[in-house]
């Protein structure tokens, strides 16, 4: 059995499973025609609307055809990492506990960063054999022992390298953003097309359990519609002169930081339609804390026809990072999502505690638990593809009015023990999702490299038109 990311064989909608996933797709556009002229106050018929909006989502790690295509025997790639900061040797610690993974390079422009990137992978791997050493990134790309180029640069230099190691033939996956401007990695994600290459972003966040759950309770509206959310991220100070501060050079906190947090709320919350960013420029220049005010537009909040319920099309949500935090302090990034019968609270840059509170139906809270109870209580592979398979059971032939009286007071808190191992389990999944790509013809990953242009688009929104506030007395 392979050990890539997938959803599990289930056959959506009791859609023959010899078919293709192009006849799967044309299967929903003909139902979704049907359904059109049908009252959505049909609760079977809500139902399979739901199916058929979540198709693109609930896809991920599911195989339509319902057999394994990936080889039993996993293959192992040889891997080079182009940048040695305190985040590669996080990566190759954790990738080496993969047998896919194979450090064959390192690239950096300082002894001791390479040395310790590659110690990491050794901890791990005792005798595995001593990667190369390379000065210049370039010269780690040409080499023609390497497989997938690991970009783990200043963001300034994503776009060019990614290019470069694409030309090369090298598979890439890149640290986040990918590059400063969403049309660079455009043009990169459509080069490698060309190239036939696999190409992502290394976003981590949706490869969480307790996101995943957030998902399917929002989307569900198991909590009713959301009206309002916000993203709070308080994060230690970076030292004076670090590259981060300079804009040349990361981009601003939204572009090298905030795209995380934007492809999460881009997935549970829907599109963004408009944004407007801000920042307080500091006495030194730096932009120590910025926010934006981002409209999205739900899909799953669209389609009723009552006026009462056509306020919710539009979603304002509030993000705002600051780095301002003194070392010892302790760092804190908090999700609240309020909605018309209660609210959620995600906390953690590596979420790991998730509360949930509301006045709803028993059967919205036996949902709910059932969701919750799929979530891996240790660090685990796949933890995603666990809630994800038991979610999409839970609301197989489930439904029930959007309108269901609020009856019962519902309150729940799961947490995530072990942050640094929850941590390495999720760029595990990416990584593995990664290899997935260049093994499987026509998957482009749980996090896709679209996904990737569009955060980076919107980052580039409230970045470059955002209201600056010097702090003058």
């Amino acid at each position: 059995m392979s050990r890539f990311p997938r959803f599990d064989s289930t056959i959506i909608l009791s859609f023959p499973c010899s078919h293709s996933r192009k006849s799967f797709k044309l299967f929903l556009h003909l139902t979704e025609s049907v359904l059109k002229n049908i009252h959505p106050t049909n609760c079977a018929i809500q139902n399979l609307r739901d199916y058929i909006f979540v198709y693109n989502e609930v896809v991920k790690f599911h195989n339509v055809k319902g057999e394994n295509t990936m080889s039993g025997k996993m293959k192992t790639y040889r891997v080079g990492i182009a940048g040695a900061g305190a985040f590669a040797t996080f990566l190759s610690g954790a990738l080496a506990r993969l047998p896919e993974f194979q450090l064959t390079a390192v690239a950096g422009r300082t002894d001791t960063k390479r040395e310790s990137v590659m110690a990491a992978f050794q901890k791990q791997r005792h005798n595995a054999i001593t990667p190369k050493e390379y000065y210049e990134a370039a010269d780690l790309i040409a080499d023609p022992e390497i497989d997938i180029v690991i970009l783990a640069t200043p963001p300034h230099l994503h776009s060019s390298l990614s290019r470069l190691a694409l030309t090369h033939g090298k598979h890439v996956l890149l640290e986040k953003p990918g590059a400063l401007y969403a049309k660079e990695l455009l043009e990169n994600a459509n080069y490698a097309k060309k190239q036939k290459r696999a190409f992502a972003v290394n976003l981590v966040l949706r490869y969480n359990p307790l996101v995943e759950a957030v998902e399917w309770i929002v989307r569900h509206r198991l909590l009713g519609f959301v009206h309002h959310a916000s993203l709070t991220n308080s994060a230690h100070h970076v030292a004076n002169g670090h590259w981060f501060w300079n804009d040349q050079l990361s981009g601003g906190i939204f572009i090298e930081h905030g795209v995380h947090f934007f492809e999460v709320g881009r997935h549970i919350l829907g599109e963004a339609v408009d944004a407007n960013g801000f920042a307080l420029t500091e006495e030194n220049g730096e932009k120590q804390r910025v926010w934006a005010s981002v409209l999205h537009k739900p899909v799953y909040q669209q389609d009723e026809k009552s006026s009462e319920n056509n306020i919710y099309s539009l979603v304002p949500v509030q993000y705002y990072h600051g780095f301002t935090m003194d070392p010892d302090a302790p760092e804190s990034t908090k999700w609240e999502i309020h909605c018309t019968h209660g609210r959620i609270v995600l906390e953690g840059w590596i979420p790991q505690k998730l509360f949930l509170e509301g006045k709803i139906s028993k059967e919205q809270g036996e949902l709910i638990d059932q969701i919750l109870d799929s979530i891996p209580k240790k660090p685990v592979e796949n933890a995603v593809e666990k809630v994800r398979s038991s979610a999409f059971h839970c609301f197989k032939n489930k439904s029930f009015p959007l309108e269901a009286l609020s009856s019962i007071s519902y309150e729940r808190t799961i947490k995530l023990e072990q942050r640094q191992l929850w941590y390495e389990a999720m760029v595990q999944d990416r990584f593995l999702d990664f290899c997935r790509i260049i093994e499987e013809e026509g998957w482009e990953g749980f996090v896709t490299a679209e996904d990737a242009v569009k955060d980076l688009e919107l980052a580039n929104r409230v970045t470059f038109n955002k209201t600056e506030q010097p702090l003058t007395e």
